[in-house]
């Protein structure tokens, strides 16, 4: 059994944390990469399947605003007798503890989630809007993206369909980040995951400027 949201300070407290957080999605939303198009979660942890990371905050705090209208202090019992039976009280009960558990893990995987970002964005500081037309790659950049082309057999879908593995690595990577913790494995196996997570989405960053160069390139 969960203690969390068992007062309405704590759903107020969690209510400006969500708020936050979905301005924080926002942000990091807005600044994706344009062809960055995967699910945030794989798993059934959340309902829904987006590559926008403010889906996954709105749809817990649509479960907050349940928790919060069925909250002891917002609802009375039915004056219906068969309703205000003892059986009713403890389907509400199980029902709020059942949402409570489901909110706190969510609130945990988001959390997790946010501070991978963070890690990703000191390391090699790519998270971040896409560059434009105007911005020259350096002669590394380009010498580095044309030779990961011809690698690849010299198509620019062969450099997608690379970007498109590295994400379902990633993906695979994240499940199972979130089964370590689910099952509180040995932190250096969970750190070992974690650096393996960076470094996959170091090779993200690194493919997804290189395509945007070519694709740069193409244009002109």
């Amino acid at each position: 059994m969960s203690p969390l949201l068992s007062q309405p300070g704590q759903l107020a407290t969690l209510e400006q944390q969500l708020l936050q957080l979905a301005k924080q999605a926002s942000r990091i939303d807005e600044a994706a990469p344009a062809w960055q198009r995967r699910d945030w979660f794989d798993s059934e942890l959340f309902q829904c399947h987006s590559p926008q990371l403010l889906d996954y905050v709105q749809e817990a705090m649509q479960i907050l605003k349940r928790l919060q209208q069925n909250s002891p202090q917002q609802s009375s019992l039915p004056k219906n007798p068969q309703h205000g039976s003892s059986s009713y009280l403890l389907i509400q009960q199980q029902n709020q503890q059942r949402l409570a558990v489901k909110l706190a893990a969510q609130m945990q995987a988001l959390g997790r989630a946010f501070a991978c970002l963070d890690i990703r964005k000191r390391e090699n500081g790519k998270w971040r809007p896409a560059k434009t037309a105007k911005t020259e790659a350096t002669a590394p950049q380009r010498h580095k993206a044309g030779q990961l082309l011809a690698e690849l057999g010299g198509t620019h879908q062969a450099l997608y369909q690379k970007l498109s593995e590295t994400h379902e690595f990633e993906r695979r990577l994240l499940q199972m980040i979130h089964e370590a913790a689910q099952q509180q494995q040995a932190p250096e196996l969970q750190l070992a995951l974690h650096a393996r997570l960076g470094r996959c989405r170091k090779a993200i960053s690194q493919l997804e400027a290189e395509i945007q160069w070519l694709e740069q390139k193409r244009e002109r």
